[in-house]
């Protein structure tokens, strides 16, 4: 794997990486009183995967994408949600925790001096109240908004690698999704980290260079490897 400081960039994605958009999702699932008497757990998955399916339609806003989501899932465990119910659920990505360790992380590998990149799903409007809340510390965004299209689509590592005039092999790229990133970034031929903070099944088809269970870990790793 690329040392950090020889990466022309080192990019992110935002939510499950950086964001607990679990911890978020179930609190938003949570305040709405229709889904009640619904299992949670078996919502919010079916909910992840619902998004996806409404993402590949066609290019809608993320906030849309959330409450057209939240709303077909609803509905096929009986339940039906207003729109503005549904618009609560979206909005509520603003009150989405960044996870305990990312702040602290980024703080430290801001003073690597590699540029530091978001490739994220969300609108830009979103995705600025998530960076406030994570320190700021980023020298550029690419947004579904931007390229108009969803990860796994290669358009956010495209537009990437041309606005830094780059190849693959110099970024370095640190996700929490083998489905949204790691196996993208592979594909193209990035370096990647894969934070697997939900000790998720390891897939036989990708292969990351490196697997963590926190940002935590990754920099004792870091320090521990490629101090000088």
């Amino acid at each position: 794997m690329i040392h950090p400081r020889d990466a022309a960039v080192i990019s992110f994605d935002c939510y499950g990486t950086l964001i607990d958009w679990q911890l978020g999702a179930r609190a938003a699932v949570e305040a709405i009183p229709e889904l009640s008497e619904v299992d949670t757990n078996a919502l919010i998955a079916r909910r992840l995967e619902v998004e996806l399916e409404v993402e590949h339609e066609y290019y809608r806003p993320y906030d849309q994408v959330l409450a057209i989501s939240v709303q077909r899932t609803a509905a096929e465990f009986g339940v039906e949600l207003d729109e503005a119910t549904a618009r609560s659920f979206s909005d509520s990505i603003a009150n989405w925790p960044p996870f305990p360790d990312a702040g602290g992380f980024l703080k430290r590998l801001a003073t690597v001096g590699t540029p530091l990149t978001i490739l994220s799903n969300v609108t830009r409007a979103s995705l600025a109240v998530s960076v406030q809340k994570l320190g700021g510390t980023f020298d550029q965004l690419v947004t579904a908004e931007d390229v108009r299209s969803y990860k796994p689509d290669h358009d956010h590592w495209q537009a990437l690698y041309k606005s830094r005039d780059i190849r693959p092999d110099q970024q370095l790229h640190i996700a929490g999704s083998i489905a949204h990133d790691i196996r993208a970034a592979t594909e193209l031929g990035a370096n990647t980290v894969w934070v697997r903070r939900f000790h998720e099944p390891i897939p036989d088809d990708v292969q990351p260079d490196l697997i963590v269970q926190s940002l935590a870990e990754l920099g004792d790793y870091w320090r521990l490897h490629y101090s000088r």
